[in-house]
């Protein structure tokens, strides 16, 4: 059947054209890390099994530029007090701190994700990237389960799940120069406009002029007054 065709991109699963994988934290939690601890099917199988610290983040598995996620029980190894983690020809650094991820019914945590940015190691010094990585692990549920679960929840509960994606670039220094630009633009126009209107208010509305006529002004396309005689400066400056 055309429906149950397998779509995989660079080793990794593609959604068919018009579908989007963008689960929220809770749905992740709830519906895909605790149903693959617990063995139990998941609403739908998008999410394959891999390490995400065996290799870079632009060389794991499926589209670079969509977000991937991966299951996996391996949280890599950490190389110092500060929580850094190997990963190809650079490390996983995390950022701040873990954030509860809350049902939306009950605000009872569920769930805890960690972001992490990816550093180059390079000679002159570590560059960072626009690789991020979310790590989701559930917490507080194991209390909730019956004998069975629990023996399923001791041995698959150290799975994790991961979300790879790429920062915009510079978001917030584009928006700076467009606004800048467009504050630029707002100031000059005006002066252009209060520039004629001084000349209106001080001379009355403009009144046609024979040819021979010393006092001509002219003016741009721009509207900025390119020559102006010097007998209608000084009349100005005597008033």
């Amino acid at each position: 059947m055309e429906s149950s065709r397998n779509f995989v991109v660079n080793g990794g699963i593609k959604m068919p054209i018009g579908y989007r994988f963008h689960p929220t934290d809770e749905e992740l939690v709830v519906h895909y890390l605790k149903r693959k601890v617990l063995s139990l099917p998941l609403p739908a199988s998008v999410i394959p099994e891999f390490d995400v610290f065996q290799t870079d983040p632009w060389s794991l598995p499926g589209d670079s530029k969509e977000n991937r996620y991966f299951f996996s029980n391996s949280y890599g190894n950490e190389s110092n007090k500060n929580g850094k983690r190997a990963a190809g020809s650079g490390y996983w650094k995390p950022i701040g701190k873990e954030k509860p991820i809350l049902a939306s019914g009950s605000n009872q945590v569920v769930g805890m994700r960690k972001a992490l940015i990816y550093c180059e190691r390079k000679s002159s010094n570590d560059t960072k990237t626009r690789w991020l990585l979310h790590q989701y692990r559930l917490v507080g549920s194991a209390a909730a389960l019956g004998s069975s679960q629990m023996s399923k929840w001791k041995l698959f509960g150290d799975w994790l799940v991961f979300r790879v994606f790429q920062r915009k670039r510079n978001a917030k220094k584009h928006r700076a120069s467009s606004n800048k630009s467009q504050t630029t633009s707002a100031v000059t126009m005006p002066s252009c406009i209060d520039f004629t209107v001084e000349d209106c208010s001080v001379y009355g509305p403009p009144q046609p002029s024979s040819p021979s006529s010393s006092e001509i002004t002219e003016v741009s396309l721009n509207g900025l007054v390119e020559e102006e005689s010097s007998d209608f400066i000084s009349s100005y400056s005597n008033r």
